[in-house]
């Protein structure tokens, strides 16, 4: 080894070359691992679908809810004078437009979230208090009485009627 000549610069930038380019290569490698087990983990795919049959139990909820609630404004006051029957109309009146606005309320966030939920956050937002729906079981909308299957298309149409083209058969 000769000291005194200088080193072959050539040699050390392509030695340099190919060690970064191994980096490179390896850094992309780990990153595509991280991606895929991010992707594919299992316990994503159970929380997306934990998180949907969250979103369907809410949404059959908020139904049977408006059903009950339009069942007690229409119920007919017996024994009522006809002083009162006006007091009556506007209280069931007042008892609609709660209840349809309670209804159109979740309905909306049952189909526009306003952001991708985590599994805690969609417990909090589609909650059901067991109270809530042993009093709809109670009054017979409970989940065996009631067999209407809640989807996104069907509160679309409940939300918005006018906008559902009906399909030509």
């Amino acid at each position: 080894m000769d000291w005194t000549t200088p080193p072959n610069r050539r040699h050390c930038d392509e030695e340099y070359l190919l060690l970064v380019l191994a980096l490179s290569i390896f850094t992309q490698l780990l990153l595509v691992l991280y991606v895929g087990i991010g992707v594919f983990q299992p316990c994503s795919l159970t929380g997306t679908q934990s998180n949907e049959c969250q979103k369907r139990i809410f949404a059959s909820f908020i139904f049977r809810r408006l059903l009950l609630q339009l069942d007690e404004a229409f119920c007919p006051q017996v024994g009522i004078t006809k002083k009162e029957r006006l007091d009556s109309c506007l209280r069931s009146s007042e008892k609609v437009i709660s209840a349809i606005q309670l209804f159109r309320r979740d309905a909306l966030k049952v189909l526009q979230p306003e952001k991708d939920l985590s599994s805690a956050l969609a417990s909090e937002i589609y909650c059901v208090l067991d109270e809530e729906e042993h009093e709809l079981a109670f009054n017979g909308y409970g989940c065996t009485y009631t067999k209407a299957e809640v989807t996104d298309k069907f509160l679309m149409y409940m939300l918005y009627p006018e906008r559902i083209v009906p399909e030509a058969k």
